[in-house]
């Protein structure tokens, strides 16, 4: 009698395809590294969004500093003050105060963080821009109130200068500031302002899940998660106001 034995390689050259518990098997190997990776990858471009936004502020802040000491303390007025047309006779925002002294105007004026949308739009709008001022400090309502000269700033490390413009906001040429002596409610602030620009997912109702950069007289950027920002606001203080 003769045996013949067939080796394993033998065997396996005979199978033509996987099982279907091995395209399962690997189904689930990949649905889990997915689980895995994309919410590590989203928290990797919210946090470069945040970081390029951060030093499109510093950058602005910088200029802003360079701009009032060439104006003996004078900061750039908004649209509030000198209405939507410049000497030229085109539009020009305060950000088109400081070209001057930003080494790209395009770039630094936009979040990167921004909806598509709305980068477009600011984009094709001259003028436009991701970051409104504080209305406390650029458009006073009374004499004896006015801090757009940094001169009459006391404490400019604690004192917020600009912020990041709320997406339901309007992109429209004549909000280039916050109205944040109108900041009565957590949802005035919100019409106003975004604390939760850099974030990953889907907003949450009361928006506390992110955080926001801001950036302080003085010139320095801090990123200030929402939570944190409500709960200053709801405390009695509100963030916006200039410290005496």
């Amino acid at each position: 009698m003769r045996i013949q034995f067939i080796s394993a390689n033998a065997v396996r050259s005979k199978r033509t395809g996987f099982t279907v518990i091995e395209i399962l098997i690997v189904l689930v190997i990949l649905a889990v590294l997915a689980g895995i990776l994309i919410p590590i990858i989203g928290m990797g471009m919210a946090k470069a969004n945040q970081m390029a936004c951060a030093s499109n502020m510093k950058q602005i802040g910088t200029a802003m500093l360079l701009y009032a000491n060439d104006n003996n303390g004078d900061l750039p007025p908004t649209t509030h003050t000198t209405g939507a047309l410049g000497a030229s006779g085109r539009y020009e925002s305060w950000i088109y105060q400081l070209e001057p002294y930003l080494s790209n105007l395009n770039k630094v004026r936009v979040c990167p963080a921004d909806k598509k949308e709305r980068k477009d739009r600011i984009m094709k709008e001259p003028g436009l821009t991701s970051y409104v001022l504080n209305d406390l400090i650029f458009d006073p309502e009374e004499d004896a109130g006015r801090f757009n000269n940094l001169n009459r700033i006391k404490h400019p490390s604690e004192t917020l200068m600009m912020f990041i413009v709320s997406d339901d906001r309007p992109v429209n040429r004549g909000w280039d500031h916050a109205h944040c002596g109108e900041w009565t409610s957590w949802y005035a602030v919100l019409a106003d302002i975004e604390p939760d620009r850099h974030r990953t997912g889907e907003r949450e109702d009361d928006r506390t899940g992110g955080s926001s950069n801001y950036l302080y007289a003085d010139g320095h950027v801090e990123n200030i998660s929402a939570k944190k920002f409500k709960a200053m606001f709801e405390n009695g203080n509100n963030p916006a106001s200039v410290p005496q």
